[in-house]
C-alpha cells in the first residue's frame, strides 16, 4: 500500500462557463520515504495539488489518502512551506517554518518548537539554509 495515494483527483475553480478545471483524474502513489518533485508551468495546478495533500482544500472528485486514511484537513504529519512569495523576507528559513510550528504546537516549549522546525528543515534538506533569508543565495 502507498503511503500517500491520490486516486482520480479532480479540482476546478469557478462555476458555469467560467469554470476552469485545473486537475483532472490525477493518480499518484508515493511510498514512505520516497522524494517526489512536482514541476510545471504557472497555472498547471502544482499549488492546488499540494494544498489538497496538505488538507487545506478538498478535491471536487477522487480521494487523497495518507497511510490508508482519507485526508480531511491539515495534520501535524504534513506541512507546506511555500516558495518566495509566501515567505516573510525579513525572517530566516527557520523562523518562517517556526511560524507554522508555533501555530500547531502552542503549548510546546520554545526548545521543543525549535527542534520541530529543525526536524522539518532536515526532512527537505534545508538544514544548511536554516539561518538564511529567502532572497539570500549561496
Amino acid at each position: 500500500m502507498a503511503f500517500l495515494s491520490l486516486k482520480g483527483v479532480c479540482k476546478g475553480y469557478g462555476a458555469g462557463d467560467k469554470r476552469t478545471d485545473v486537475l483532472e483524474n490525477i493518480d499518484l502513489e508515493v511510498a514512505r520515504g520516497e522524494l517526489v518533485a512536482i514541476v510545471g508551468y504557472s497555472g498547471a495546478g502544482k499549488t492546488t495539488l499540494i494544498s489538497m495533500i496538505a488538507g487545506l482544500m478538498a478535491p471536487d472528485r477522487g480521494t487523497v489518502t495518507l497511510d490508508g486514511r482519507p485526508i480531511t484537513g491539515p495534520g501535524r504529519e504534513r506541512g507546506v512551506v511555500f516558495q518566495n512569495y509566501s515567505l516573510l523576507p525579513w525572517m530566516t528559513t527557520r523562523e518562517n517554518v517556526l511560524l507554522a510550528v508555533e501555530q500547531r504546537l502552542p503549548q510546546a516549549s520554545r526548545a521543543e518548537r525549535l527542534a520541530e522546525a529543525d526536524r522539518f528543515l532536515a526532512m527537505v534538506n534545508l538544514g544548511a539554509a536554516r539561518d538564511k533569508r529567502p532572497r539570500r543565495r549561496g
